[in-house]
């Protein structure tokens, strides 16, 4: 694939209402905390990391990432929306309201996309909802797109609402943590943590005044072997990781950091840590896991984790893990520093078996 830059990066997240406060946090190995929301059916708590700063109506931060991304016209660029939840917060909030639940509260699902389409003048739109590798598969799309000159840019949106279907639903799945102990490939992991974000970025084909990185190439897939997961021994993971490496004509051995999906769910942790052992054997590069500094953002992580990864990695080292000790994987105990320019390797493995992984350059400052 052609090489695509990452431009006017924008990230709102439980770590701070800009990218540049996420990444300071996140190279710190500041954690955030949670606030916590009852599960109903069993009267329980569970934790959910919520956006810093005031709060603000979806169509009203949407609207301020545009604006702040916004270089001249629009009409040379793609709008791709990824999300899982997209304004289901605003179905709800009519249902709480009492109008009657049902298919007439529900919009067409590219509504939001041709809405910002139109007042913003942008050249296409349209939406990607693959569960949790939406923003990852969007960043794909608008690459190839861009790379064969179909639009001169494109802007993703990656965005995850406090749903209350989306925080009940994984509650009683029991995919959350009881213990807001939010430990990826731990042996005694208990469960993610939902969280909330909004982020943004413009890809194009030239470098522009201060391009954050440059995507080399990916791959997404959907594993057929069953409706929920991908295969626990890792092969599917294995082929996907190969294929993106392929992508980006490069191979494993050329890998300086590798950004693991890691939700801390028992199945997708131990077919992830299988993945890795197929693809890089005894060699395993250094590895981090980014969603105990932002939750799982769902369908924003293949954007916000993509993001935070680079800018953390601009600023310095990232923080080591404190248990590395008990991982299933050879994690790092110490600060992760890599060279600006390394390749990364950034992996989302979705629900449903709908996997993708992204081969990153970063750019020095």
């Amino acid at each position: 694939m052609k090489p695509v830059y990452l431009q006017r990066a924008q990230l709102c997240s439980t770590l701070g209402e800009t990218l540049q406060d996420a990444a300071s946090a996140c190279h710190h190995g500041r954690l955030p905390q949670p606030e916590w929301f009852e599960l109903h059916e069993r009267h329980e708590q569970r934790p959910y990391l919520g956006v810093a700063g005031a709060p603000l109506e979806l169509r009203q931060r949407l609207h301020q990432l545009v604006a702040r991304s916004e270089a001249g016209t629009l009409d040379d660029c793609l709008l791709i929306l990824a999300s899982t939840t997209l304004d289901i917060t605003a179905i709800e909030a009519r249902v709480k309201a009492g109008e009657a639940p049902g298919n007439q509260l529900a919009p067409v699902l590219d509504a939001l996309a041709e809405e910002l389409r139109q007042e913003w003048g942008f050249a296409g739109a349209f939406t990607l909802n693959t569960a949790c590798t939406s923003a990852a598969n969007a960043l794909l799309y608008g690459a190839r797109l861009v790379a064969r000159n179909h639009y001169r840019r494109a802007l993703i949106l990656a965005f995850e609402t406090p749903s209350e279907v989306t925080r009940q639903g994984f509650g009683v799945l029991e995919l959350t943590s009881p213990s807001a102990a939010y430990r990826p490939f731990h042996a005694e992991r208990d469960g993610l943590i939902l969280g909330e974000a909004y982020a943004s970025v413009m890809l194009s084909g030239e470098p522009g005044p201060d391009p954050l990185a440059r995507l080399l190439g990916g791959f997404s897939a959907c594993d057929t072997s069953s409706l929920t997961n991908t295969a626990e021994d890792g092969s599917h993971i294995d082929w996907v990781m190969r294929r993106a490496l392929h992508s980006a004509k490069s191979r494993a051995a050329k890998i300086g950091l590798v950004k693991l999906h890691g939700t801390a769910t028992s199945a997708n942790d131990e077919a992830e840590s299988n993945g890795m052992r197929r693809t890089f054997g005894q060699a395993m590069p250094p590895m981090c896991a980014l969603k105990p500094y932002l939750g799982h953002t769902l369908g924003a992580c293949g954007l916000s984790e993509t993001l935070l990864l680079l800018e953390t990695l601009r600023q310095g080292a990232l923080p080591g893990c404190d248990y590395a000790a008990q991982a299933l994987l050879p994690l790092s105990a110490a600060p992760l520093a890599v060279p600006a320019e390394s390749l990364l390797l950034a992996n989302y493995f979705g629900f449903g078996g709908n996997n993708a992984s992204l081969v990153l350059q970063g750019v020095a400052s």
